[in-house]
C-alpha cells in the first residue's frame, strides 16, 4: 500500500515539476500572487505610477499596467507578461520563444524566391504598389519601436511607415491597426491586405503585410523584414485575420 501511495506522490510531483515552465512563461494578471507581482509593483511604483506594493495583483495594479502599456505605446492589456515584463525587468524569460525550425526548412524565401516573387500579381493597383514599397526594406533590422528604415523596425512601426508612404495613416498599434478598414476571408487576401497574428500575448500583437501566394512581408524579432508563409508551422497557428485598407 506504501509503495502505491509513495508512487502517486513521486507522478504528482513530476507532473507539478514539468509544468513549472508553463507556469512561469505566462502572464502576470489578476489574482496573481508573490514576490514577482511584488516586484512589478515596485518598479511601476518608482517610475511614478500609483500602485499598491503588496505582492497581490489586483484591479489598481492592472490599470498602472495599462497605462504603463499606452505609455509606452504597446499593446494595452493590464498584464504583464512578453514585452511588457521585458520593459519593466529587462528579463527576456517571458518573450515568445524564436520559431524552431527543421534542419534545411525555413519559412523565409531565398534571394532567388524573393527575385521571382517581386512580380507578384492578383491584387488591385494599390496592393500590388503597397508590396512594392514594403519589398524595399527587405533585411532591415527588428527594433522594437522601431518606425524608421534608419533606426530599424517592429512589426507595427512597418506597416504604419509603408502605408504612409502611400497615403494611409494607420494607427500606431497592431491591435489598433486590426480596428481599421474591411475584414477580408483567408481565401479572398489580395496582396496589400494587413495579416495579423497572436505571439507573446493574447489578441493581436504581430501584422504584416500579405504578397500573395500565402505568403506575406513583416518585421520580426528573429529575422527582420522578412517574407514568410501563412502555412509554416509557427505562423499558421497564429493567425487571426486579415483587413484591407484603401484609399
Amino acid at each position: 500500500m506504501w509503495k502505491k501511495i509513495s508512487k502517486v506522490w513521486i507522478l504528482a510531483a513530476l507532473f507539478v515539476f514539468a509544468a513549472l515552465p508553463v507556469l512561469a512563461a505566462s502572464p502576470l494578471t489578476i489574482g496573481s500572487r508573490g514576490d514577482e507581482v511584488r516586484s512589478i509593483q515596485q518598479i511601476l511604483r518608482s517610475k511614478g505610477y500609483r500602485v499598491n506594493v503588496n505582492g497581490v495583483y489586483t484591479k489598481d495594479t492592472a490599470q498602472a499596467v495599462s497605462q504603463y502599456q499606452k505609455d509606452k505605446k504597446i499593446q494595452v492589456s493590464g498584464k504583464v507578461g512578453g514585452w511588457t515584463y521585458y520593459l519593466l525587468t529587462g528579463n527576456r524569460s517571458k518573450l515568445p520563444p524564436k520559431p524552431v525550425m527543421k534542419k534545411g526548412q525555413s519559412t523565409r524565401f531565398n534571394n532567388g524566391a524573393i527575385s521571382k516573387y517581386r512580380h507578384f500579381s492578383g491584387g488591385d493597383a494599390f496592393g500590388n504598389q503597397l508590396v512594392h514599397s514594403a519589398y524595399q526594406y527587405l533585411g532591415i533590422p527588428y527594433v522594437f519601436g522601431g518606425n524608421t528604415p534608419a533606426e530599424g523596425f517592429d512589426c507595427s512601426g512597418f506597416t504604419k511607415y509603408v502605408f504612409s508612404h502611400n497615403g494611409i495613416n494607420l494607427p500606431r498599434l497592431a491591435d489598433e491597426q486590426y480596428e481599421v478598414g474591411q475584414r477580408v476571408r483567408r481565401s479572398e487576401l489580395m496582396p496589400g491586405d494587413l495579416v495579423f497574428f497572436t505571439t507573446y500575448e493574447p489578441g493581436v500583437s504581430h501584422t504584416g503585410i500579405y504578397v500573395g501566394n500565402n505568403n506575406f512581408i513583416s518585421a520580426t524579432s528573429s529575422g527582420g523584414i522578412r517574407v514568410d508563409s501563412l502555412d509554416s508551422g509557427y505562423w499558421s497557428p497564429r493567425y487571426v485575420g486579415a483587413t484591407r485598407v484603401r484609399r
